[in-house]
């Protein structure tokens, strides 16, 4: 076979290795309605889903209600005790007050075993007319009918199965909080399933969640073999860097109580938004959530679940092995073992005369030169922000055509990685290029070993790549197979991170994609190097960029599929008697433009609000609007006391109208010897002596109100300390209300999410 096609066929089956990676993540299979009553349905687990995902059904929306009702006669059909638990609970840290009612049941086991835990929330995200289907209506259903095949089974496990149905996640994870603190049963449970979504489509995740080591969770968790796996290690240690928690936090932090939990995060412009439909969420990975519980369920229900364990592993889903972990013990061993194969093959290689000490110099040149570049290529993110704007109001960071920009980024790329070392080709030259990449890869391997070990297992890719520059090296010819094959484990454990990172953090990190894109390319080089096409492949691959961006230039509109968020509040500030429209956009679309500039005024503060949401997003834009009369609460003392120079007060605040938040400042700076909201006290942080001492704001509380319940606040200061309160009181009614002469927000729109939004909102100064 001559060099030129065994290249081509080498070629095509990296790329063939690379679809195969991604066909493997998640199923390819969407079970139907004549699949087996034993057995789990997508199908069946769409028709529970259209019937809980048709209207919003955040805490305190008439839907939420139906939900609830819904879950519960379900699985009363399945001849389940139903119990609910209603209860408040204060989120600490997040600030949030709300009541929570959770949705409980158990499974009996034969006496013999221990609790296991299944989970999800059934409450949708509040004010931004999210239906819930993913988030987390996908965990509702999955338990239900997952649930109803393990029983249509009629067998009776060893362990007690118990089924949460958590309430006020969105909120602040309350429903958790109210289960584990407060029900008996929380303090059987031996691990926990959860299940969650972060976007409507994508493989699920596997996280762990543990206060110890998770080696035998992992070896647990590998047993029960689903069929499509999709974790690893690397995923956690990110998961823990950033402000997500889930119930699975609250239950390994309040409970100690072990456990795993599984989202899917693809198509994340749906997240939390009014597009969080059933048609939108990806049937796969519907599927994929109930492989998990059907293979957790049948291993689970009889095994020991006994899995405290002090060692980590580091764990990683690969196609044909499914589960590939090893201990933590392991990580420096085989970091020193990698960086002495590195100097003993390049001694091997000097002295064999394959190459000079110049030519793997020369070698890090391309390598500098294309990192540099791929860094350049993903400013263009920076560039579509700043010739399209509105882009940047998509507060998730990845925008509809997020994936097509993606491909077009990491495509142009590839063509200029593959044209650079098209310039330094040289016959025989792939074993003197490799050295470089691989270095790179021997330090990334170090600094994750010390800071971020969950990554650890990149060091087997590079175990690869020695091995494959050895053959380089031993042998004259290259043998293009071989070669291709040795560079799998590359290509299955680094590309899917090139697509996961800006689509579960945002195009924000497009430069961890391009960037990593140029290093898997090194990790390739013993094969590619001996390409003679590179130009030809750098031109495939600058047409499949110039067509992911027109493709994307075709999706950069607003539709009806693709609305634009926005936000609009009117404010009206009860002490001043002044009122004012505000949006939390960046950018005005016809419809915010209408009522924001054509009626604005310089009269307007800069500040007439807290920070709102995850990203505490500030009003951007704010215009003097006709004073309508809005009932702000009323505040009603009923102790304020004088004891032993402590001050004691009690005060309730009453909402005047249908508020569906209120939420409380109060001076940064104020010091409380005691403080509690409806009943649930506020203890002092780890390094506090007072409650809430080291705020870094004037925020205080988060309180979603159910049926106009009023906050109860109870306090002790200093006799002598000033004590004062800002309270705004949100009713999410602004665009329904009569009095407001408003435009109806058009079709190409939806309320922005993360944010309090198309509310009527009241601020008022409260002075004790």
């Amino acid at each position: 076979m001559k060099t030129t096609y065994a290249a081509v066929l080498s070629f095509l089956l990296l790329l063939g290795l690379t679809y195969f990676s991604f066909y493997t993540h998640k199923p390819q299979q969407v079970s139907g309605l004549d699949t087996p009553e034993t057995e789990f349905s997508t199908a069946r687990a769409f028709q529970l889903l259209d019937s809980i995902a048709q209207k919003p059904h955040a805490v305190g929306m008439p839907a939420h209600q139906e939900v609830q009702d819904f879950i519960v006669t379900t699985l009363e059909a399945y001849g389940l005790e139903v119990e609910l638990q209603s209860d408040f609970a204060y989120k600490p840290g997040w600030g949030a007050l709300s009541r929570a009612e959770n949705i409980i049941t158990r499974i009996p086991g034969t006496g013999e075993g221990e609790t296991l835990l299944v989970m999800t929330h059934y409450d949708s995200a509040p004010h931004t007319a999210s239906k819930g289907a993913s988030d987390a209506g996908s965990g509702v259903v999955t338990i239900l009918e997952s649930i109803r095949a393990f029983l249509a089974k009629g067998e009776k496990q060893k362990n007690d199965i118990i089924l949460l149905f958590t309430d006020a996640e969105e909120l602040g994870l309350n429903g958790a909080s109210v289960f584990v603190n407060k029900h008996p049963w929380a303090k059987e449970v031996d691990l926990a399933l959860n299940f969650e979504a972060r976007g409507s489509g994508g493989p699920s995740n596997m996280i762990v969640e543990t206060n110890g080591g998770n080696g035998a969770l992992i070896k647990a968790f590998a047993e029960a073999n689903p069929s499509h796996p999709y974790a690893n290690s690397l995923m956690y240690s990110v998961y823990k860097l950033l402000p997500n928690d889930t119930d699975s936090t609250v239950l390994r932090e309040n409970g100690d109580i072990d456990g795993f939990f599984f989202a899917f995060i693809g198509d994340h412009f749906d997240y939390h938004t009014a597009n969080d439909i059933p048609s939108r969420l990806d049937p796969k990975s519907l599927e994929h959530q109930g492989s998990y519980l059907t293979a957790l369920l049948e291993h689970f229900s009889n095994a020991d679940l006994n899995l405290k364990a002090d060692q980590d592993y580091i764990y990683l889903n690969m196609p044909l092995i499914k589960m590939l972990y090893y201990p933590f013990s392991w990580i420096f061993p085989m970091l020193i073992l990698g960086w002495i194969l590195f100097f003993a093959l390049l001694i091997y290689g000097l002295r064999n005369q394959s190459f000079k000490l110049i030519d793997i110099f020369r070698g890090f040149l391309p390598l500098l030169i294309a990192l540099v570049l791929a860094y350049v290529i993903s400013l263009g993110w920076k560039l579509i922000l700043a010739l399209d704007p509105k882009q940047a109001d998509i507060l998730q960071g990845f925008p509809y055509n997020g994936y097509e920009l993606l491909a077009g980024f990491v495509g142009l790329t590839l063509a200029v990685v593959f044209f650079i070392y098209k310039l330094f080709y040289r016959p025989n030259s792939a074993a003197a290029l490799s050295f470089a990449p691989l270095f790179f890869w021997l330090l990334i391997a170090t600094g994750v070993a010390v800071y971020l070990p969950g990554a650890s297992f990149f060091i087997i890719p590079v175990y690869f790549g020695l091995l494959a520059v050895f053959l380089l090296i031993k042998f004259s010819k290259p043998q293009f197979f071989i070669l291709t094959l040795l560079c799998a484990p590359a290509l299955f454990i680094i590309t899917h991170y090139i697509k996961e990172f800006p689509v579960g953090l945002g195009l924000k990190m497009l430069a961890a994609a391009t960037i990593l894109t140029v290093l898997l390319f090194g990790l390739l080089l013993p094969v590619i190097g001996f390409y003679k096409m590179n130009a030809k492949i750098a031109g495939l691959f600058t047409l499949v960029s110039i067509g992911a961006f027109i493709a994307a230039y075709g999706k950069a509109d607003f539709t009806e599929e693709r609305p634009f968020p926005t936000s609009l509040n009117y404010v009206y500030d009860v002490d001043q008697e002044q009122a004012f429209y505000a949006t939390y956009n960046t950018q005005l679309d016809s419809w915010l433009h209408e009522i924001l500039v054509q009626n604005a005024t310089d009269d307007t503060p800069l500040e007439i609000n807290p920070p709102s949401g995850k990203y505490g997003s500030q009003y951007n834009y704010i215009t003097a609007a006709p004073k309508n009369f809005v009932a702000p609460s009323q505040v009603y003392t009923e102790k304020d006391t004088v004891i032993n120079g402590e001050r004691r007060l009690d005060f309730v605040i009453f909402p005047q109208r249908n508020v569906g938040d209120m939420i409380l400042m109060c001076p940064q700076g104020t010091l409380f010897n005691r403080l509690s909201f409806n009943g649930q006290e506020v203890f002092p942080r780890s390094g506090e002596n007072h409650p809430l001492e080291n705020r870094n704001s004037d925020y205080l509380l988060s309180y979603r109100l159910v049926d106009r319940e009023p906050l109860e606040v109870h306090l002790s200061i200093a006799e002598d300390a000033e004590l004062s309160f800002t309270l705004f009181d949100y009713s999410y009614d602004l665009l329904e209300n009569s009095s407001f002469d408003l435009p109806s927000r058009p079709k190409n729109s939806m309320p922005m999410p993360f944010v309090n939004t198309d509310a009527l909102v009241t601020k008022q100064h409260i002075q004790f």
